[in-house]
């Protein structure tokens, strides 16, 4: 046992008030800068531009692409293209500037899920996803096409009960947060697990039912649990500080630098918190753009819940632990589909405008907004 350290306050760098209508169980940041928030309670997803301004949502309490049912996980990968466990709905869905792509569908065979929360892209594109009511990992190529399975229900080592968090190192690393058997596990991308730490409690380095992982440049994993409180590890998981928010629906996200930010909920205040690198900042050209994208993220106008058109496809292969991977669906530069329907709130920003990711703009030029 570590003990019980002094824990100090989550560092702030904005909070606000306004949003009690809205359930942030997930946000990400393109490398455009913008913000995504998936909103589980009103089931959508939001985003909002580099000045802070909201700019659009889309998704209803629907099945079908662009649509939602409690969604949960987002991840954002280096091209900016958008991935949300649709959780309710129970599939994956893959949004870039040519419109949306689903997979999966209910069940318990490989390519199929129950209730994913989690979800994380690597380096190479592929999707790694926290299928939490089937108490495993599956990883998918960006098409969807299924690759392997990890882990089952269980407490031993390499075996989980209902994880939900998951993030992936530069070299494939795999960090899970166990949240059933209140524990990270570390597993190398062969599947070989490389160390677990934790347990339930509410001393250093103990969790009670940890949600989300987030790593920083320096490779330092952050972990929020159900207590209201960010713990951070070395990669090897030895404990190195925690800090506690005061709020609830705790979500983190690692930006394109390295830097890892929280946002929490306390009544109908919202807050954001730097949490990280804990070595000397890593600076490129992006970082204060995307740093001022998330201080100054408290303006928001009313958000409409959006409908969209559907491409679906869903991959089934048998139910085993590794397998050979079933036939790809159709890859997206060959995919042909409708324009996405949505409507949308579009402030006009002055030099910001350029700034736009694509998927802004795809949903900018759809309506010609000027």
């Amino acid at each position: 046992m570590q003990g019980v350290l002094a824990e100090e306050t989550c560092p702030v760098i904005r909070s606000w008030n306004g949003l009690s209508n809205v359930t942030a169980a997930g946000f990400a940041i393109h490398p455009y800068g913008n913000v995504y928030v998936t909103d589980s309670a009103n089931n959508r997803v939001m985003v909002f531009s580099e000045t802070g301004k909201y700019l659009f949502s889309w998704g209803s309490e629907r099945p079908g692409d662009g649509q939602f049912k409690a969604p949960r996980g987002i991840a954002i990968d280096r091209s900016g293209t958008v991935y949300v466990a649709d959780t309710g709905n129970h599939t994956i869905q893959k949004i870039s500037s040519r419109g949306f792509f689903l997979w999966g569908r209910e069940g318990t065979e490989s390519g199929q899920f129950d209730s994913p929360v989690g979800i994380a892209v690597d380096s190479s594109g592929n999707v790694y996803v926290a299928d939490t009511g089937n108490d495993r990992i599956q990883v998918f190529h960006s098409t969807g096409q299924y690759l392997v399975t990890w882990g089952s229900y269980g407490s031993l080592n390499g075996y989980f009960i209902a994880p939900e968090g998951i993030a992936i190192d530069s070299s494939g690393t795999m960090y899970v947060a166990d949240t059933g058997n209140n524990r990270i596990q570390k597993i190398s991308r062969d599947g070989t697990v490389i160390t677990t730490w934790g347990s339930g409690g509410t001393e250093s380095g103990q969790f009670t039912a940890p949600s989300g992982v987030a790593l920083d440049y320096w490779g330092n994993v952050y972990v929020s649990d159900a207590s209201s409180r960010i713990q951070t590890f070395s990669p090897a998981g030895e404990f190195l500080s925690s800090c506690r928010t005061g709020g609830r629906n705790i979500a983190i996200a690692t930006d394109s630098s390295g830097t890892v930010y929280a946002l929490w909920q306390s009544g109908t205040r919202w807050t954001i918190g730097q949490l990280g690198p804990r070595s000397p900042t890593y600076v490129t050209a992006s970082t204060p753009r995307v740093r001022s994208t998330i201080s100054i993220i408290a303006e928001r106008e009313n958000p409409r819940v959006t409908p969209a058109t559907r491409l679906t496809t869903a991959v089934t292969t048998s139910p085993v632990t590794t397998a050979t991977p079933a036939p790809a669906p159709a890859a997206d530069d060959n995919a042909t589909m409708a324009a996405p329907v949505v409507e949308e709130t579009l402030q006009k920003t002055g030099t910001h405008e350029t700034l736009l990711d694509p998927i802004a703009r795809f949903f900018r030029n759809l309506f010609g907004g000027k």
